[in-house]
């Protein structure tokens, strides 16, 4: 199931984190990569669109047209990305979707976006225990976060210690490499042979 959730329209953005130094991957923009007839950052921007009013995109090269600031402490982890989100949007909460992540289902958003309804934070938890960069959090929990980054806290993982934080189980997640990231030449050409058959012009 996916979508918003009833009576909440209007109250969440779409963040997609696109910075990063991709140190692996020789320093290229990974969010211009084409994968599946779209570049990364398209995929972000389309799975997140049917479940927010609006989408803002952190860090990267600039896009025309496309909402976007700059990260306001580049190299210092996502961490930093998601309180420059917090800072921009106008919405009480946002859905946040690292552009690394290209096969993660509208269906597993709308979970963890119905889950952040109801708490400060929502996370995702892989069947072995890894944390995907893909999220829901209020705008209200940036001061404390903003203490704890400033403290040198970066791992993502804080923020179930932060606020009140709510688990999403992806062990249900049919897709084939639904949490797959790409972090380097070799998982990229992995999900070339992925979405060989996933282009919306075919």
């Amino acid at each position: 199931m996916s979508g918003r959730p009833d009576g909440l329209a209007g109250q969440w953005t779409g963040v997609v984190l696109a910075g990063g130094r991709s140190r692996r991957f020789g320093g290229v923009d990974k969010t211009r990569l084409p994968l599946g007839g779209r570049t990364l950052l398209a995929r972000a921007l389309d799975t997140l669109a049917p479940l927010t009013t609006t989408c803002l995109v952190v860090g990267g090269a600039p896009v025309a047209g496309i909402p976007q600031v700059p990260d306001e402490a580049p190299g210092h982890g996502p961490l930093g990305g998601l309180l420059t989100a917090l800072d921009a949007i106008a919405t009480p909460h946002a859905l946040i979707l690292a552009v690394d992540l290209p096969f993660i289902p509208g269906s597993l958003l709308g979970e963890v976006q119905r889950a952040g309804a109801e708490a400060a934070v929502a996370l995702v938890r892989a069947p072995d225990g890894r944390m995907p960069l893909c999220l829901a959090i209020r705008r209200d929990v940036a001061p404390v976060l903003r203490e704890w980054f400033e403290r040198g806290t970066r791992r993502v993982r804080a923020l179930e210690d932060v606020a009140p934080c709510a688990w999403v189980a992806a062990e249900a997640v049919a897709m084939t490499g639904a949490l797959w990231n790409i972090n380097d030449p070799l998982t990229y050409a992995r999900a070339l042979e992925m979405a060989e058959h996933d282009c919306p012009a075919c």
